[in-house]
């Protein structure tokens, strides 16, 4: 019996072949889509991390990864102590002068500058034969002394403090050096440089340290 159904046109594409072929596209265009979701959600992941680590180390969570917390690194903060600078009672500075140059009346005229400003001036005198001053002048104090030592060197430019630990009570001696010159204007305040208590210095946070001392020989 003859076929009576129509017949494709000599080179059509058959139906199916071309359904299947529509069908494998748009399972590509699915998995490439899928793919690109998938990097777009990583990408999302990575980026929300990198900005919540961020936060983290800025407000103290958790320690940066490149030792920005590592023990004597963190950046001076409000919570790290610094020395304080106070004022000291030129009342309660007790100097004797010492002139250790051959200028006469050296020490005379530096005792009546310090009178002039409140400071009590005691012995004024040459210094012991023999006595070298390297720089402008020497401040010789003992513990009790510190603070008084300081408050005199901050009007006496290039005086160096030089402490005897067995040197008792709180007054100071003012040598003169050769390279003296003279004092600060007298309207400048002595003032002193006060550091906190090693032990409460947070971890992280820079060493404080008190101004320069030479021990005295």
């Amino acid at each position: 019996m003859a076929d009576d159904r129509p017949q494709a046109p000599l080179g059509a594409p058959d139906p199916d072949e071309e359904t299947e072929a529509l069908q494998r596209a748009e399972r590509r265009r699915r998995r490439t889509r899928a793919r690109q979701s998938l990097v777009f959600v990583a990408i999302f992941l990575v980026v929300l991390g990198i900005g919540i680590g961020a936060a983290g180390v800025n407000r103290g969570w958790w320690a940066g990864p490149f030792g920005a917390d590592a023990p004597g690194s963190a950046e001076p903060s409000a919570s790290c102590p610094t020395a304080t600078t106070v004022p000291v009672d030129a009342a309660g500075v007790e100097v004797s002068v010492l002139n250790a140059t051959t200028r006469a009346g050296l020490a005379g005229g530096v005792a009546q500058e310090l009178t002039a400003r409140g400071v009590v001036v005691g012995a004024v005198a040459n210094a012991p034969e023999g006595t070298q001053v390297p720089g402008a002048a020497q401040i010789l104090h003992g513990p009790e002394g510190e603070r008084a030592a300081q408050g005199l060197a901050s009007v006496a430019p290039g005086a160096e403090l030089v402490r005897d630990d067995q040197r008792a009570g709180p007054a100071v001696d003012l040598v003169l050096g050769e390279a003296w010159t003279q004092l600060e204007p007298a309207d400048t305040p002595l003032t002193a440089s006060v550091v906190p208590d090693p032990a409460s210095v947070p971890a992280g946070c820079p060493a404080v340290t008190p101004a320069p001392t030479t021990p005295a020989p």
